[in-house]
């Protein structure tokens, strides 16, 4: 049994006896299972904590301040925070009620009676019919690392906050009781991102959109790969769960698709952390007080995310975060869903001629609409080609055919005659530049250079559609065989390209 037991002279209070407190001014400690993202609109976040005795629903905490500075700024999920002096109240809390209590926070600012306003946040606890106004003349919070074993000096706390004796044994036994605690959220409806579909919802400027409605369920947990930041200052947040997210279809545009949702592809050596199986989503985030909220969030963490919002770019899957949006806490059993026995593997290895990556999708389904000169030769992702060691290797792919140039096959050969093309494809983990070039193209198309229709035919097939119309395509799934070489002897990986080769279309 954890001796967390009340003190007289130090009254913090179980989170379940907090309901029972009506008009008393009281203190909670408790652990940080879910962290939603501060509003800009009414400098506001909301966490729910949890302590032994109160360890399933928990209870919802409301922080509603004059500035961003002055809320908590969660480092991690399962992080402790003290809350000191505040008092309960009784009422029905519905927009309207909230709307009127940021009100009262900034005519008491106004009015000079809330104290240090940069410093000082108003707390409300919303649970259904109860809700906590923390007096700040009186009140304060702090905020401690959640780990067993780390120190007792808070890494946030409000300025009158002052670290007792027995703060340090409340904080250890909190600690020492989450080693083993599973958090019952109560839902028992996880989505992953293989199940996310395309709705329609709206068009605008250029983007098509669709929101994945998720409300009450939880996406199993993610892993973090990488957090990163372009020129613009808009960060990318890349996790992943072992599925693949659904292929998407296309509008023809007569502008080149690009191969990632960032502005540039990662380096070589970057994309080397990711996992070379399923698919990495993008979450873009845009607005400064989400990019606070997100500082917590390191490579390596698994974090589960409640309400996102889905859209697809150019074909490309990426999401935002929407004013619901949460991180809840993930306990360190629930990484073994990332295990890669969820995903079948090959039994064979590559022969000596290719390059030996052990690890690869066994037997992928694809349309058959192509042919390869190499069947024994297992299928690799995408990703496993970026990510090869070897500067120079052969592989066979399973992709899409997403976009060819030039589009007018009167143009595929060049005035010596000779064949050049390049290729956009995909599959579940990455798009990449591939070119067919000279006689592999030909071998490719299988029929007389003059023949513009039977050309024409074979790369609508290709392509999921006419290559002009404006309805919607769905390339299909197609074997190919690729090589990688270089350009540049002294930039080998700097000037690194694909090719395809060994490859054709099937007269039938």
């Amino acid at each position: 049994m954890i001796n967390m037991e009340i003190r007289d002279d130090y009254k913090f209070l179980r989170v379940e006896d907090a309901f029972k407190a009506l008009h008393l001014n009281i203190s909670l400690i408790g652990v940080i299972v879910e962290l939603g993202f501060p509003t800009a609109s009414d400098c506001s976040c909301t966490l729910r904590i949890i302590d032994p005795w109160h360890s399933r629903s928990g209870l919802s905490v409301k922080f509603i301040a004059r500035t961003n500075r002055a809320l908590p700024r969660v480092e991690s999920i399962g992080d402790v925070i003290f809350l000191s002096s505040f008092g309960i109240r009784r009422s029905f809390l519905c927009q309207r009620n909230e709307q009127e209590l940021t009100q009262n926070v900034d005519a008491a600012a106004a009015a000079g009676t809330c104290g240090n306003q940069t410093n000082s946040p108003i707390i409300v606890l919303v649970n259904r019919k109860i809700t906590a106004l923390c007096n700040e003349t009186s009140s304060s919070f702090a905020l401690f690392n959640g780990k067993h074993g780390e120190g007792f000096v808070p890494y946030q706390s409000s300025p009158k906050f002052r670290v007792r004796e027995q703060d340090k044994s409340f904080l250890s036994n909190l600690r020492e009781w989450m080693i083993t605690y599973k958090f019952e959220d109560g839902s028992c409806c996880f989505t992953s991102l293989k199940d996310i579909k395309e709705g329609e919802n709206w068009t605008c400027s250029g983007w098509r959109l669709w929101s994945f409605d998720i409300v009450s369920h939880y996406l199993l947990p993610f892993k973090i790969v990488h957090v990163s930041k372009d020129d613009k200052d808009r960060c990318y947040i890349f996790v992943w769960d072992g599925t693949e997210m659904p292929p998407c279809s296309f509008m023809v545009k007569s502008e080149r698709l690009p191969l990632c949702v960032e502005p540039e592809m990662l380096p070589t050596h970057v994309l080397r952390k990711f996992p070379t199986f399923g698919s990495v989503l993008r979450i873009i985030v845009e607005n400064v007080t989400e990019k606070q909220a997100i500082q917590c969030l390191q490579p390596g963490q698994h974090v589960k995310l409640l309400n996102l919002f889905f859209q697809v770019n150019m074909g490309l899957w990426s999401a935002t975060f929407s004013p619901s949006t949460k991180m809840q806490y993930t306990m360190s059993r629930e990484t073994q869903s990332f295990s890669p026995q969820r995903l079948k593997m090959c039994r064979e290895k590559f022969s000596s001629r290719w390059n030996p990556i052990t690890r690869c999708i066994s037997s992928p389904s694809h349309s058959g609409i192509t042919g390869v000169a190499h069947e024994d030769a297992p299928f690799v992702t995408l990703m496993d080609m970026l990510t090869y060691s070897n500067v120079t290797a052969k592989f066979r792919c399973v992709v899409r055919f997403i976009q060819v140039f030039p589009r007018d096959v009167r143009n595929f050969h060049d005035l010596n005659g000779k064949f050049k093309l390049l290729a956009i494809l995909e599959d579940a983990t990455a798009r990449i530049h591939a070119s067919l070039y000279a006689d592999e193209g030909d071998k490719f198309f299988g029929c007389d250079p003059s023949d513009e229709e039977a050309l024409i035919k074979k790369l609508n097939k290709l392509l999921g559609g006419d290559r002009i119309s404006e309805a919607p395509r769905n390339p299909p799934w197609v074997q190919c065989c690729l090589f990688s070489y270089y350009r540049v002897k002294n930039d080998q990986w700097g000037s690194r390209r694909f090719r395809i080769f060994d490859t054709w279309i099937n007269a039938k």
